[in-house]
């Protein structure tokens, strides 16, 4: 199967994708080391919600200006042979 991330985000050097309202850390390699998919969790920053990109608090006002298109193709493996 595979998963079309259209809109997202660049933040120092990861890619973030946006998918049913939720934001997810999307896989990719860095420096040699693998980072598999990842649903981040709505936190709290301020008053507001917002989530933690690489250690850093951002507000879903401040995600909102920074999302563009990314157009990432994910290809996600869902068989009854495999045991993930």
């Amino acid at each position: 199967m595979i998963i079309n991330y259209e809109y997202g985000i660049s933040f120092n050097g990861f890619i973030y994708g946006w998918k049913d309202k939720k934001l997810f850390r999307l896989p990719q390699t860095i420096n040699k080391r693998f980072l598999p998919i990842k649903e981040l969790k709505i936190i709290k920053v301020g008053n507001n919600k917002g989530y933690l990109l690489n250690q850093k608090r951002l507000s879903l006002s401040q995600l909102e200006s920074m999302t563009g298109i990314i157009n990432f193709k994910y290809e996600k493996t869902n068989s009854k042979d495999c045991p993930f």
